[in-house]
């Protein structure tokens, strides 16, 4: 945000370096987006926002007679997701185990990634004909699914102590709120 409207950044070249160029938004879709959430950003915000996603959850709509949508990511809802918390953005850049915010490093050689709008995929989802059945931490989510069972049933198995153990912290971690428990899950149904 600058000078109180929103603005988009393009990647130019100067000289022989990326730089950052702050320009009129290249389509209405981000503005649009913004005031059907009912965000108000403060200025200097920096956000990421996904236009792709509106056409993703098309495509899946689309393809779908009946069924569920499971989408399981880190992300957040609108209202925290573009709150001061996170006035600069959620981008995070990954180069071999290491993060960084810098997407202008390690060129090629890094993954780039941001928080997902959650709301955003539910109300996009909803005007494709996707109902939100729920949305819950993914901890919640195994647990509601008899999470524990399937570590009841490693004792079971014919598995060296190893092994067992190995797959007993593999599973935990997926519920653990420091690892991967805080991912978030959304559930959407058409034609259930």
């Amino acid at each position: 945000i600058q000078d109180g409207r929103v603005r988009e950044v393009f990647v130019t070249l100067k000289g022989d370096r990326l730089a950052e160029v702050l320009d009129e938004p290249s389509t209405p879709r981000m503005e649009e987006r913004l005031a059907g959430l009912g965000v108000t950003l403060p200025e200097g915000f920096k956000g990421e926002m996904s236009l792709a996603m509106e056409d993703w959850i098309d495509q899946i709509a689309e393809t779908l007679s009946q069924g569920f949508v499971i989408t399981i990511d880190y992300g957040q809802l609108a209202q925290n997701l573009y709150s001061e918390q996170h006035s600069q953005g959620t981008l995070v850049c990954y180069n071999k185990h290491v993060a960084s915010t810098d997407p202008y490093q390690f060129i090629g050689e890094q993954d780039i990634t941001a928080e997902v709008d959650f709301t955003s995929l539910m109300r996009l989802g909803e005007r494709h004909g996707l109902a939100t059945v729920g949305y819950s931490l993914q901890r919640h989510f195994l647990a509601n699914l008899g999470f524990s069972s399937f570590i009841d049933a490693l004792q079971t198995q014919n598995l060296s102590q190893a092994r067992m153990e190995l797959r007993l912290m593999t599973m935990k971690a997926l519920v653990d709120p420091d690892q991967l428990g805080d991912f978030k899950v959304l559930v959407q149904a058409k034609g259930m």
